[in-house]
């Protein structure tokens, strides 16, 4: 126990333990300790002395009230509340030390407390959801001295809105180019108040939220000569700096309203916000909140007030859009959130084929309106029509939703390339489709999926499109950049583009992210953590950038922050099932303790664990602690899980490997099915598929055929070194490590075991994941030794 400190004590009654949850994860994703007893079994001489030490060195008390405290004349919460108001009596008049919060309706006259929680004032937190001025007031408290205070600035519990309330073996960037659809989970907006005042201070650069994006294009590449590039480009910068922004020119542009009689015309909607969000970006006075933070605001009930101090902005901008067969109504007002004074308002009556024309006009007179100055370049940039085809744009804007909604899953992803062929086809000069096109095609060649040398030749010709039609739009130097990542992974010619970019739209946090990413390949870890890390401070409601920081810190084993990153990734998404056992699974990397992953499962209704999503986290969870028969009981259960978009040939494995472990091979050999002769004649169409490289050499290990499994093997890096990718190219080596151990060879296994300890990982590679996986080498003194050293679970850098 340290002397305190720092950490804050959290009591409540255990019927309230899923709002006292809400709130410690909330103040530990920004690093405050927080001493939150989940354990029910109250009672014993040891647990009553740690509690009362506990409150009697803690920093702060919160207090959980509720209806159910008030229901409750006993409770263990009566007697931890009569030992910190008894702490009080020895403390200055003043010390901050009481913050009561109450969760729901409950009267705070009424409430039965100790009259000393009466002396202070009170926070209302509906459900146990935290605010961001809750989560600041907390910092400021605990950061100041431990002096009396005259005052004391907690929120008082007025009329406010009611609350609203592993990853198998994936390799690749996580959500890069989308993050997994915000509005769909409806997540809180907490995490925004304590990183806002970044936003404000520096200049920034930029890409896109969907994928990293670019500026002017040189020539594109022929496929058949990227076998190594003839003039290097640079490495890629750590940062781009740009001058600073001054905070009264701040705007945050909430979700319009879709106001249509056709309620499917709701993309339609959102694509005009995302349009207007775009082109408010390439003016280089404003600053404007990225998309993913401000979708969570739909519908809201807040103030524009509260908003504005949630995401450090001056002004908001709202707006709706009405569609009625070829005519289009958008209205538009921009308030200063302080006083809610509206600076300027207007409406715009149009035939569909202006809609362009609306979203230069009105970003033009919101800089007007804020005194920005808009350079010849700005204006010209604002003033593009990417086509004069609605039927195109209307397919464009689909395109876009099912990314923005979906995510990036094969379905998805070839929806996506479907709409956006059919809007090149009704306009064959819209630059910004070929782009995207070209952008989707190269990153399914990149992940993999079938056809790939036929996604490439389509992206090459989309792309060299694109270039020809608009060679200095910003949106096609993004989609140039996608290209030479995911197309042939040129890191060199993929920065070069998103640096132009950048100088273009200076104020969107995107180009950290694809910076981070693409540094991350290139072996160049800090660099990488650095930029993800700047580009969560600049957008931290975007739930792919978080992963991406996540993806990190487990690779360089800097365990803490990533189970605080975790931690922000459950908040932000709270009813996800999968992120919050991913909270579990982080302990057990962490540590070995299956504690938390026990416990997990223990508190899933019946409903959720027997839901398919259900069943396949309790499998994951099966095959990291080595209980393999449960493994293979719950696959006969459910062979198969769609949720995630893994392929079956995957899951088979997978599954196999447990029947293998427990010593049943004609199991295992049943439960490729006809995978290994369906991967053998893919892979006679698509030599170049490295993941079916991979995942054949594990099934050729389990038949047995043990020089085939080694040649698949060999074949896997041969494609994919680590010299060219510094996070995949682990993840593949990994894959080979394990052939060798269980084809035998295991001098081999155990040198490529020992080395891969030593390298960054964010995948296969962990100690107490090898502990209770299956492996040839249990009992071998060197393999146990291996696992036995700290030094192997310690932070790389």
């Amino acid at each position: 126990m340290s002397d305190i400190s720092k950490a804050v004590f959290l009591s409540y009654a255990h019927e309230d333990i899923a709002s006292a949850r809400r709130v410690a994860d909330a103040l530990r994703a920004f690093g405050i300790e927080v001493w939150f007893d989940q354990n029910e079994l109250r009672g014993g001489d040891a647990w009553d002395a740690k509690i009362r030490t506990q409150i009697r060195s803690c920093a702060l008390c919160v207090p959980v009230i509720s209806a159910t405290t008030q229901a409750r004349g006993e409770g263990y919460f009566r007697r931890e509340w009569k030992i910190a108001a008894e702490r009080t009596h020895d403390m200055a008049s003043g010390v901050p030390f009481l913050l009561p919060v109450i969760i729901d309706d409950t009267p705070q006259e009424e409430a039965m407390v100790p009259e000393e929680f009466q002396r202070v004032q009170w926070t209302h937190l509906p459900q146990g959801v935290p605010t961001p001025g809750f989560v600041e007031q907390v910092k400021h408290l605990l950061e100041g001295p431990r002096k009396p205070s005259l005052k004391v600035e907690h929120r008082k519990p007025t009329s406010a809105p009611p609350g609203h309330g592993p990853v198998a073996a994936g390799v690749g960037d996580p959500g890069v180019a989308s993050a997994r659809p915000a509005a769909k989970k409806g997540p809180p907006v907490w995490a925004l108040a304590g990183l806002a005042a970044v936003l404000i201070g520096g200049g920034v650069a930029i890409f896109s939220s969907r994928k990293p994006e670019p500026p002017p294009p040189a020539t594109t590449p022929d496929p058949k000569s990227q076998t190594s590039d003839p003039k290097p480009a640079p490495t890629a910068p750590a940062m781009v700096t740009l001058p600073a922004l001054k905070a009264d020119k701040s705007v945050a542009v909430l979700p319009f309203t879709n106001m249509s009689d056709d309620k499917d015309s709701a993309f339609f909607t959102d694509g005009m916000h995302e349009d207007i969000l775009t082109n408010l970006a390439l003016i280089r006075e404003l600053r404007v909140v990225s998309r993913t933070s401000v979708m969570q605001y739909r519908g809201t009930t807040k103030s524009m007030k509260q908003i504005a101090q949630e995401l450090g902005v001056t002004y908001i901008l709202e707006g709706s859009v009405r569609r009625s067969g070829n005519k289009v109504r958008v209205t538009g007002q921009l308030i200063h959130a302080a006083t809610d004074e509206h600076v300027w308002a207007k409406s715009y009556d149009r035939d569909l084929t202006d809609i362009f024309t609306i979203q230069s006009e009105l970003s033009s007179q919101i800089a007007g309106a804020l005194k920005a100055a808009l350079s010849p370049e700005e204006k010209a940039l604002l003033a593009r029509k990417p086509t004069e085809n609605a039927a195109a744009y209307d397919l464009f804007l689909r395109a876009r939703d099912i990314l923005n909604r979906e995510g990036n899953t094969p379905a998805s992803r070839g929806r996506q390339i479907a709409l956006l062929q059919n809007a090149v086809e009704l306009d064959p000069n819209f630059a910004q489709a070929w782009g995207e096109l070209a952008a989707s095609c190269a990153y399914w060649t990149f992940l993999s999926y079938d056809d790939m040398d036929a996604h490439l030749a389509r992206a090459k010709a989309a792309i060299d499109n694109a270039v020809r039609l608009a060679p200095d739009d910003p949106e096609v130097y993004g989609s140039l950049g996608t290209y030479y990542y995911y197309g042939f992974r040129d890191y060199a010619r993929a920065v070069e583009q998103y640096e132009k970019r950048a100088r273009l739209q200076p104020n969107s946090p995107v180009v950290f992210n694809s910076l981070g990413l693409i540094q991350r390949r290139q072996g160049q870890w800090t660099q990488s953590l650095a930029n993800t890390r700047r580009a969560c401070e600049l957008d931290p409601a975007n739930i792919s950038y978080q992963r991406n920081l996540l993806a990190t810190l487990r690779a360089a084993r800097r365990w803490d922050e990533a189970l605080a990153a975790q931690r922000r990734i459950v908040t932000l998404l709270p009813n996800d099932l999968q992120e919050a056992y991913l909270l579990a699974y982080g302990h057990f990397l962490a540590t070995g303790s299956t504690r938390e992953g026990d416990a997990f499962l223990a508190q899933l209704s019946q409903e959720q664990a027997n839901s398919p999503e259900g069943i396949s986290i309790r499998q994951g969870w099966a095959g990291t602690i080595g209980n393999f028969a449960e493994v293979v009981r719950l696959d006969k259960l459910q062979p198969y899980y769609e949720g995630d978009g893994a392929p079956h040939y995957e899951q088979a494995y997978f599954a196999a490997i447990s029947y293998y472990a427990l010593g049943d091979k004609a199991g295992a050999r049943s439960r490729l099915e006809d995978f290994p002769a369906e991967l053998r004649a893919r892979l006679g169409r698509e030599p170049k598929s490295v993941r079916l490289w991979a995942f054949l050499a594990g099934m050729e290990a389990i038949l047995e055929h043990k020089d085939e499994a080694l040649r698949c093997a060999e074949r896997t890096v041969e494609l994919l070194p680590e010299s060219r990718d510094a996070l995949d190219g682990v993840s593949y080596a990994a894959f080979r490590a394990f052939t060798y151990d269980v084809v035998g060879e295991k001098d081999k296994a155990l040198a490529e075991y020992a080395r891969l300890l030593r390298t960054p990982a964010t995948s296969f590679v962990n100690v107490h994941e090898w502990k209770r996986g299956y492996s040839t080498l249990h009992g071998d003194p060197r393999y146990e030794a291996l696992l036995a050293d700290p030094k192997n679970n310690a932070p790389l850098f």
